[in-house]
């Protein structure tokens, strides 16, 4: 007997989630159905604003971006340089993290951005932080730390939101 997959969460679950273990993210849904949200992180030493938006039908993957500070590359360094992004070139600081291996089907619908996005970005801000120090990419990954893919898809209706939103 096969296994029933696991049942995508709503738009409202997704958001009462976040309100939830994080109340100090702004979230909404958009006209269009896209949520967002935008909220404090510190991992580590830097204190983020961080801007999350994900499309229940559109986009396969939560988008994150850092808002506050703006990324930066290491001295003498270039912006494509910073590892695990999704490097959006015409507006390379609106670049997303990527916070997950586009094989690997770690995340779903079925799955709370509040339990898994939130925490993964956390989790690669402090290997930012690492790396501005050490000039290695110390976390586990998969591939070459080159600028990431995104699928097709994806990239259009981020890049809608994000016009609209920023």
């Amino acid at each position: 007997m096969k296994a029933e997959p696991a049942r995508r969460r709503s738009p409202d679950a997704q958001l009462a989630a976040m309100r939830r273990q994080w109340p100090d993210f702004a979230g909404r849904r958009l006209g269009d159905g896209t949520l967002i949200w935008q909220g404090p992180l510190r991992p580590k030493a830097q204190l983020y604003t961080v801007f999350i938006c994900w499309h229940p039908v559109t986009m396969s993957l939560p988008y994150v971006i850092v808002d506050d500070p703006p990324l930066r590359p290491r001295p003498g360094g270039a912006f494509a340089e910073i590892p695990h992004l999704i490097f959006y070139a015409d507006k390379p600081e609106q670049s997303g993290l990527c916070l997950f291996d586009p094989e690997g089907r770690e995340w779903s619908p079925a799955d709370l951005i509040a339990d898994t996005t939130v925490l993964w970005t956390a989790e690669w801000l402090t290997y930012y932080e690492l790396w501005h120090m050490t000039g290695e990419w110390l976390a586990p990954g998969v591939g070459y730390e080159s600028v990431a893919r995104m699928i097709r898809a994806d990239a259009e209706a981020v890049k809608a939101v994000l016009d609209d939103v920023h």
